[in-house]
């Protein structure tokens, strides 16, 4: 697998699962789910205004939740609670809580806070994720601190105490993408994943001036150009030291390269120097979804995922929602077909993939 920011090559045999967690998984599906405003248009997130993305996640939650419950989050929480009760493998038991995904603390209070309103039976369940309190004080410090201290609000949840959750009387859980995708183990009191189902409400997409994950694409690349014997650094130039002075020039015009990149729109293949943005791009988000599925997974079970954020498919979200399944276009295509053969729709493989990657994942979005 070739990720901009993960650089992996081939799985080793040690992160397989066995293969009762195999076939469990093996289960799983995933589903795009986007949601429509009154005029029927579908509601986009990635690549909004900003001062737009409070209103558009009012209005993505008051969709989702229908009227006191009756929408798709309700439906999830009481299949989930059926599949539970008929379960004869504990692969659905006391996993009735859903997670949703989103790019900010800010978004999460946001989504969380409209969900509240709308269900009022629902109000006690619902958390959001705030950043942990690592600023410390000294005693003499509480009394004048207690003036200027917010009282902290509804359904807030500590990441420092997302662990916890399983046991908490929780059911739907809004969180950043990026401070729940790994290192944590969510579970019930079976040991198993708490959550069922997860939706992304989101696309997630790279800020692009980010120097860090230009320099973690600079290394991928870089590993690219080292394993191809005829690459124009290579053909070019006498001897080490012409070859590294025309691989640092490369490197330059690579990097002044993705400086310039905007908008999807704006990713160019360049073959020459092996840089393939938009494929880089599905791979890298494919790789964030994998993590954030494992928060799902834990225990070998099954899970559901729904990708809610037009921008996900805008061309089928913008058909009927009785067709909005029938086609699989644009980025959630290309990220499909990246790292597996999932299917999200269609069935659509690719063979350069190993298959190590294909046996984790290829049931996932069934």
């Amino acid at each position: 697998m070739r990720f901009a920011c993960f650089h992996v090559g081939n799985l080793q045999g040690v992160l397989m699962p066995e293969q009762g967690a195999r076939d469990a998984i093996a289960q799983s599906h995933f589903k795009f789910l986007p949601q429509f405003n009154q005029k029927k248009q579908p509601l986009r997130i990635s690549g909004s205004p900003e001062r737009q993305k409070m209103g558009l996640f009012q209005e993505i939650a008051r969709s989702l939740v229908g009227s006191n419950g009756t929408g798709h989050l309700g439906q999830e929480l009481r299949e989930l609670k059926r599949l539970g009760e008929n379960d004869l493998d504990d692969h659905w038991k006391d996993r009735d809580r859903l997670l949703l995904l989103v790019n900010s603390y800010d978004q999460a209070r946001w989504a969380a806070n409209e969900i509240r309103n709308c269900w009022s039976s629902m109000q006690d369940f619902v958390y959001h994720l705030v950043p942990d309190n690592i600023q410390t004080y000294i005693e003499d410090d509480f009394d004048e601190l207690a003036k200027f201290v917010k009282p902290p609000d509804k359904g807030a949840l500590n990441r420092a105490d997302i662990e916890t959750f399983g046991q908490t009387k929780g059911k739907i859980l809004v969180a950043p993408m990026n401070a729940i995708g790994r290192g944590f183990n969510i579970l019930n009191a079976n040991g198993k994943a708490a959550f069922g189902a997860i939706y992304f409400l989101t696309r997630p997409y790279p800020h692009p001036h980010d120097t860090q994950a230009i320099a973690q694409e600079m290394n991928r690349r870089a590993l690219d150009w080292a394993d191809k014997a005829d690459f124009l650094a290579w053909q070019q130039g006498d001897g080490i030291v012409q070859r590294a002075e025309k691989v640092r020039q490369l490197a330059a015009r690579y990097w002044r390269s993705v400086e310039q990149r905007s908008y999807y729109k704006t990713l160019r293949d360049n073959h020459e120097l092996l840089a393939f943005p938009r494929f880089d791009l599905a791979a890298t988000t494919a790789g964030l979804v994998i993590q954030a599925v494992g928060r799902l997974l834990r225990g070998g079970v099954p899970f559901r995922g729904y990708f809610v954020d037009a921008a996900w498919a805008p061309k089928s979200a913008a058909r009927k929602a009785d067709q909005v399944n029938s086609v699989c276009d644009h980025f959630l295509e290309k990220m499909a077909i990246v790292p597996t053969n999932w299917k999200i729709t269609q069935n659509t493989k690719s063979p350069r993939y190993p298959n190590s990657t294909r046996t984790l994942y290829a049931g996932l979005a069934k």
